[in-house]
């Protein structure tokens, strides 16, 4: 019986140079740290300059307190993206070690090396990751869900979809007064 690693796969794969894999994934653990550190240090600048008076609110158009908010929302945001991306990068490295390396969490069947070579930090592959990924259809506001339901049942009411007022145009038809829907 061949050795399994525990999470069901047969241990660390043969078929791909994981020293090669290592070095990718440190490389873009690196490239993420320097992300982070750059968004750090430019919030940290602004900071400074806040608390030293140089850029106070009291000499600032609206706007350009709004863009400084913009800026730093924009910042935030994408050190926030950044640290999903070193999370990811630091449970491949660990992946790596355990053995659990270039196996798709969810069936656990290899991960094809393109997607490897395009992602060194995968967890799934792509026939598992569509599936758990949710589609534009089922993220529609609640709302809609109602409103489309009263706007089917107006559609029963008149004789076109999603119109209003179709018992007027259906009196005007009928020789009434064309131009005087009353």
């Amino acid at each position: 019986m061949e050795h399994q690693n525990g999470l069901g796969q047969p241990g660390p794969r043969q078929d791909i140079d994981l020293t090669h894999y290592r070095r990718l994934l440190m490389e873009k653990k690196a490239q993420v740290e320097s992300g982070i550190r750059s968004i750090m240090e430019k919030t940290f600048s602004e900071e400074q300059k806040w608390n030293v008076g140089e850029s106070s609110s009291y000499d600032q158009h609206i706007a350009e307190q709004g863009l400084e908010t913009f800026e730093r929302g924009k910042d935030l945001g994408l050190k926030d993206g950044l640290e999903i991306d070193q999370f990811k990068v630091n449970k491949a490295l660990e992946r790596l070690e355990n053995g659990t390396y270039g196996y798709c969490l969810s069936c656990k069947q290899p991960l094809e090396i393109g997607r490897l070579e395009a992602m060194p930090d995968a967890e799934l592959c792509v026939p598992c990751q569509e599936r758990q990924e949710v589609k534009p259809a089922s993220r529609r506001p609640v709302e809609e869900q109602t409103i489309n339901t009263y706007m089917r049942g107006l559609e029963t009411l008149t004789d076109e979809p999603y119109s209003v007022g179709g018992e007027e145009r259906n009196k005007a038809h009928k020789g009434k007064n064309v131009n005087r829907l009353t």
